[in-house]
């Protein structure tokens, strides 16, 4: 009677655990291919997978462990509940809408990153099966919309085509031929900025990183899969270069080599930590002048005078920090961040620094007045529509997250061709999306997709969550027996 009961448990547990896993890669691979703005799609999948995943390794999950997870994602729930309460969700352009299930963004962003901690203890997750899940849907994203894009264009149209317009009705469009490209949202082709076009082959670049860790006579088949998604990427931007595109290109490329040659040498690992938190500190530091140089509107409590005057006096200062192109439209969003305004004689404060947070005014007449230009920043972008303290909630979490990135690719056991290409795929899609992610990107309609809402960041916070369980430098305990299967080469 044991015997049968023990061989009941064992199938109950691990067949069960291979089951969800398998759900899991199904769900990434849904998210990976995107669906547009299908952001209630994927926050209900979020929270079904990860009931069925406690379900079954509730018996494995530790007070320790839910406590740590549990504080990782605090920031984020507060970071998604104030996009949720912001008075941007009235803005008629919001692809949610104002809908009462708006709840269901911090859940869903809790969700996403706690699934990538949770999955595994049920020992039978495989990050090498659901890397290949990902970058397989997105590489194939992006091969349809670049064989429609050359299909409705020609090669190198953006360089041709920079001046030229569709017309309706005699009515030019918003922005030429050369700086949109076609994108598969949904079920429908879309024209979509370059901006919006390019982040997804960017991200494919990544692919090359783990080739450095990979023999072609040992495993070709793999070799040759993250050799043609690198080719994809590139091809692709090539295809569709303009000067924007050519600017993050050569950042991105400079950024994957630094990563390249560092993992492919084995340096040594401290210098790597000192340089990040450096850069952490001038990242703040660089935030915080931005923010004080951006305030000159009439009625600013908190301008500092001599910050512009220094800026506005000096002419390479001046290019750096008030004319140019990122800058000047992060200037646009900050600009009476603490700010009282007149407005038909009444005297309103811009609530960005209270609660509600509040990205606008509302008039004497209730009607509800807007000053977003979009920075295609999705970090400025959030003082807009998540307010001061969501943008604070944000930096927290995302400090936490990249560190744990960080500590997984130095201390994990997992196969450096998964530990690089986890690295990468996390530096790279949120370096491009704080200069180049554009949350408006459909050319013929002002629909906005907060990046809070965009696939790439959703799979950034399960690996998020993969790396903060996996980082731990002590052995993890599992209870579930592994599946037996041994991992099959691709």
């Amino acid at each position: 009677m044991e015997e049968k009961t023990a061989e009941k448990k064992k199938f109950s547990l691990a067949s069960y655990g291979k089951a969800v896993a398998f759900l899991l890669l199904e769900i990434l691979a849904v998210l990976s291919f995107s669906l547009g703005g299908s952001f209630y799609f994927f926050a209900i999948l979020s929270i079904v997978i990860l009931a069925l995943i406690i379900l079954v390794t509730f018996r494995q999950i530790k007070t320790d462990g839910v406590a740590t997870i549990g504080l990782f994602l605090i920031p984020i729930v507060v970071f998604g509940l104030l996009s949720a309460l912001s008075y941007f969700k009235y803005d008629p352009g919001f692809v949610l809408g104002d809908s009462p299930f708006l709840f269901i963004i911090p859940i869903a962003l809790a969700c996403f990153a706690a699934t990538g901690y949770f999955i595994n203890l049920t020992g039978c997750f495989k990050i090498h099966h659901a890397l290949i899940v990902i970058y397989s849907a997105i590489a194939l994203l992006t091969l349809i919309n670049l064989i429609v894009t050359m299909i409705q264009f020609v090669p190198f149209y953006t360089l041709k085509y920079t001046n030229y317009y569709f017309y309706y009705d005699g009515v030019p469009s918003p922005e030429p031929v050369g700086k949109m490209g076609y994108f598969l949202m949904g079920f429908s082709l879309m024209e979509v900025s370059l901006s919006y076009f390019s982040f997804y082959p960017i991200v494919l670049l990544t692919a090359f990183l783990p080739l450095g860790h990979m023999r072609f006579k040992d495993n070709r088949k793999l070799f040759i899969i993250y050799l043609f998604f690198g080719i994809l990427g590139l091809v692709s931007l090539v295809l569709t270069i303009n000067k924007i595109t050519l600017l993050m290109f050569f950042g991105v490329s400079v950024l994957i080599g630094i990563i390249a040659i560092y993992d492919k040498f084995d340096m040594p690992k401290k210098p790597l930590k000192y340089a990040g938190i450096v850069l952490g500190v001038l990242f703040v530091l660089g935030v915080l002048f931005v923010i004080l140089n951006a305030q000159e509107s009439v009625g600013v409590g908190m301008r500092v005078s001599f910050i512009r005057n220094l800026t506005s006096s000096n002419a390479l200062f001046n290019r750096l920090f008030n004319a140019n192109r990122f800058v000047s439209a992060y200037d646009s969003i900050l600009d009476g961040l603490f700010a009282t305004t007149v407005y038909e004689g009444s005297r309103i404060t811009l609530k960005l620094f209270g609660f509600p947070i509040n990205g606008g005014y509302v008039n004497l007449f209730g009607d509800m007045h807007w000053k977003l230009t979009d920075s295609n920043s999705f970090f400025f972008d959030s003082f807009f529509t998540s307010g001061l303290f969501g943008v604070l909630a944000l930096t927290v979490f995302l400090f936490v997250g990249i560190k744990k990135v960080f500590e997984y690719y130095t201390t994990s056991e997992d196969d450096q061709k998964d530990k690089v290409i986890i690295l990468g795929f996390v530096v790279v899609s949120l370096a491009y999306a704080f200069f180049n992610y554009d949350c408006t990107p459909m050319v013929f309609y002002d629909t906005v997709i907060p990046f809070y809402l965009n696939n790439i960041f959703l799979i950034d916070l399960f690996l998020f969550g993969y790396c903060y369980f996996n980082a731990k430098k002590k052995e993890k305990e599992v209870i579930v027996e592994e599946a037996t299967n041994n991992e099959e080469a691709i």
